[in-house]
């Protein structure tokens, strides 16, 4: 089946297409969702009609390229919107896709199928309003954790991080929430190696390869604890102008990659990895590939 997959996520819309002559294709537009949630946590118009608009140029993307199905998910940002029914409707009326809306356990889940690939490790999923974190070996997942802590979140609860004091404090922050979310996981016996998707695993990639993608070139890498330590401590003091100019770091992501590293920092201190192992595969992966398999897609419908 030549299959496309669409991810609202909290910070970005994401394509996944894959077809039956082995062409792929990724696409992305920078939605920042979660950040278009009013103080009365419903989404705004703005950012309603935006996201509608990504979703159908992405749609059309594949539809061009011969997606014969093809299925529209979101994650975090619409699981806590409280107009998430009228998010729904807007995004039939613009695409004619029907939403299918992922619990924090499926996405933890999928994050699990798309970067363990057989091996036994743990994989973090850091993303704009949400971290999954699974235990698994031998493609059996273990357990798994969706904790409300994501680096628009985190950016939303702490404000802009513009020092090293400002980070200090966010991590003494994240520390505090991700040892009480994890407390179950830590009772279990460490796997060997922690694998780290998401936007804040790939810029950490980039960054420290020097590459400005983020495609297939950063499967694999290697990043140490105090490597990651380094690089929140040079962009927290730095303007996001001036983070974007970094290369790798998209400017889309310049105001919350300090927020993204808090968490990530966090997570490997609370689970006692001193590196981690960056993929580029996300949780499209696992849909477009059980899509194909004609598994029963995940989620509910919105």
């Amino acid at each position: 089946m030549n299959a496309a997959a669409i991810a609202i996520g909290s910070n970005s819309t994401r394509l996944l297409v894959r077809l039956d002559n082995g062409r792929e294709h990724r696409g992305r537009e920078d939605t920042r969702l979660f950040l278009g949630l009013d103080n009365g946590k419903d989404l705004t118009e703005t950012a309603m009609n935006n996201t509608a608009q990504a979703v159908l140029r992405l749609k059309n993307i594949a539809c061009a390229m011969g997606a014969e199905n093809v299925l529209l998910c979101a994650t975090s940002a619409v699981r806590d919107a409280g107009n998430s029914l009228e998010f729904a409707r807007r995004l039939f009326e613009t695409s004619g896709l029907r939403l299918r809306v992922i619990s924090g356990l499926e996405e933890a889940e999928l994050a699990f199928e798309a970067a363990s690939r057989g091996r036994d490790c743990a994989v973090l999923d850091i993303g704009g309003g949400s971290s999954e974190l699974t235990y698994g070996s031998a493609n059996h997942l273990l357990d798994a954790v969706s904790a409300q802590e994501g680096a628009s979140r985190l950016f939303r609860r702490e404000g802009p991080i513009q020092s090293w004091e400002d980070a200090e404090r966010a991590l003494s922050a994240v520390r505090g929430r991700l040892k009480a979310a994890y407390a179950r996981l830590l009772e279990l016996p460490r796997p060997e190696r922690l694998i780290a998707i998401g936007g804040t695993a790939a810029t950490l990639a980039a960054v420290t390869q020097g590459v400005h993608s983020h495609g297939e070139e950063l499967e694999g890498t290697q990043v140490t604890l105090g490597e990651t330590y380094a690089l929140l401590q040079r962009v927290a003091p730095m303007t996001p102008e001036a983070r974007a100019g970094i290369p790798g770091l998209y400017a889309s992501r310049a105001a919350i990659i300090p927020h993204g590293l808090c968490i990530l920092i966090a997570a490997m201190e609370l689970t006692g990895f001193p590196a981690l192992t960056v993929s580029v595969h996300n949780n499209l992966d696992a849909v477009v590939t059980r899509m194909r398999a004609g598994l029963h897609p995940p989620g509910r419908e919105g």
